[in-house]
């Protein structure tokens, strides 16, 4: 089971965009992903464990005879563990952050994850008296390591020779509203760009700069692309500094299912801190807010909101979108009471769509439930993964 919640992984790994469709998004996608890596680090681990134990050295499956083919299979398991379960943790969050494992170093080891489950698989073949004993067990196993090698060699060899959809771009403006944010235009340098629409997300590479993806902040009729982006981590920041306008760049996608039309006449929108980028996608194009919205701009302060002034002019002559800033240090974070105060009750045919921390989404979602919003009224887009 371990190796075959690994096949998936690497069969998520690829980004196909019909499989995104049937996950709901992309982000929704990654998020299987990391728990079918996670279970598998979880199954692998007592599967490594019982071997310590007397009467589970294989002496009684035939193995006290050794043979080139078992000390292969002992030496692959091994090599193919040990990796697996390295892969897995630097991948987790809190790992990384003690690590401080460059993305292109941790990038280039992930991307051994194919080889390793290879080495697992043929563990598996040379040992596996069980499945060996059984047809049907075989021909699952055989069709699992398939899945999971093609879709590995799809992944290497063909989405890595631009295979995936992806335009040249030439960065336009550059601005800095504030030390951590950094508010990008990109203007197609050739006839090719890229279907996007606001909400959305692009995988955004500049230079020798590693491709990241970032919400579309907005788009123009000559095909130009905003992108608002926040200096988290070291690669961010680095493009926080290094960037000007003229250097070249290459957007890849579009992905992301993040998309208002899903919901009814009556919505509220709540962003918090960058996650305000989808909602600006969403109104760069004229009535393209609902007959009745409210949007909740969360942040610390008014002066970490620096698209208040551009948000206040466009609900200004909008006079079907309400604006709430709210800032939690003189405000207190946003709760379901305080929604439904400022933008009145919230009926059965509301729908809410959230995007910003992790946990503001969470707390959120469990509330406005509680208040009567159906879960299928409750669209998050999940961005951490990013």
């Amino acid at each position: 089971m371990s190796a075959y919640l690994m096949s998936c992984t690497l069969v998520l790994a690829t980004r196909l965009m019909w499989l995104e469709q049937w996950f709901g998004g992309l982000d929704r996608m990654y998020r299987q992903h990391k728990l079918y890596a996670l279970w598998s680090l979880l199954l692998l681990t007592p599967h490594l464990l019982l071997h310590f134990f007397p009467g589970f050295d294989g002496s009684r499956y035939g193995y006290a005879r050794r043979t080139a083919s078992v000390g292969m299979g002992h030496l692959l398991g091994a090599v193919s563990a040990i990796g697996l379960l390295l892969l897995v943790l630097i991948s987790i969050g809190q790992v990384g952050r003690i690590l401080r494992l460059p993305y292109e170093r941790w990038l280039f080891l992930h991307r051994l994850t194919g080889l390793l489950l290879l080495s697992a698989l043929w563990h598996g073949w040379f040992l596996d008296l069980i499945i060996n004993g059984s047809t049907p067990l075989l021909a699952i196993y055989v069709a699992m390591a398939t899945i999971g090698m093609t879709a590995y060699t799809y992944d290497e060899l063909v989405l890595r020779r631009r295979r995936e959809p992806r335009a040249d771009y030439t960065v336009h403006r550059v601005e800095r509203p504030t030390p951590d944010i950094l508010d990008l235009t990109l203007t197609p340098t050739g006839e090719t760009m890229l279907p996007v629409t606001g909400g959305q997300f692009v995988y955004l590479r500049v230079g020798g700069w590693h491709e990241h993806p970032f919400s579309v902040a907005g788009t123009h009729p000559d095909g130009s692309v905003r992108l608002t982006i926040r200096a988290l981590g070291r690669g961010t920041r680095g493009l926080y500094t290094d960037i000007d306008e003229g250097h070249p760049a290459t957007l890849k996608g579009p992905y992301g299912m993040f998309d208002h039309t899903l919901g009814g006449p009556r919505q509220i929108w709540i962003a918090g801190g960058i996650g305000i980028a989808p909602f600006l996608g969403w109104l760069t194009h004229p009535g393209a807010a609902p007959p009745r919205t409210d949007l909740f701009y969360c942040a610390p302060t008014a002066e970490d909101a620096p698209f208040l002034p551009e948000l206040t002019a466009a609900a200004a002559h909008r006079p079907e979108l309400r604006l709430h800033p709210t800032f939690s240090r003189s405000h207190g974070r946003l709760t379901a009471e305080r929604i439904q105060a400022e933008a009145g009750p919230i009926t059965p045919d509301t729908h809410v769509f959230l995007c910003g921390p992790a946990s503001m989404i969470e707390n959120l979602t469990r509330a406005l439930h509680r208040q009567g919003v159906p879960r299928e009224h409750l669209h998050a887009e999940h961005f951490p993964f990013r």
